[in-house]
């Protein structure tokens, strides 16, 4: 059975997987390289799907009935979708905890020259 149609799925997706810095955010996969090099089995890592897909369901006992879990975004990159900035070009600012600017670059990723972090902001439709 696919992972995704099970109540217990190993699964994440792409916004969380980048921020391990173990997913090349250009292949969207799981880096093979770095895991040989830090010694991570390719098997203890979940599976990397699209930010609103179908990742499961709850287990029937803890609420009476299967509850579908279809959607799944990383925190800063929740604040992206949240605030609408799915054309190229939009911005938001998060100020809490810490201090966040996100900037959708649109399907490509991009390489900052200015030593800031490149990430994945969603994943529709791969």
């Amino acid at each position: 059975m696919e992972a995704n149609k099970r109540a217990n799925a190993h699964a994440t997706d792409a916004t969380n997987a980048s921020r391990t810095m173990l997913f090349n955010i250009h292949s969207q996969k799981w880096d093979e390289e770095l895991l040989v090099r830090f010694g991570i089995p390719m098997s203890v890592l979940p599976t990397v799907q699209d930010t609103s897909t179908e990742f499961g369901h709850t287990d029937p006992s803890l609420f009476g009935t299967k509850i579908p879990i279809t959607a799944m975004v990383g925190d800063q990159q929740g604040a992206l979708v949240g605030q609408a900035c799915f054309t190229p070009g939009m911005a938001k600012a998060t100020f809490g905890t810490g201090a966040f600017v996100l900037l959708n670059t649109g399907a490509d990723a991009r390489a900052s020259e200015n030593n800031l972090l490149t990430t994945v902001g969603y994943r529709l439709g791969r």
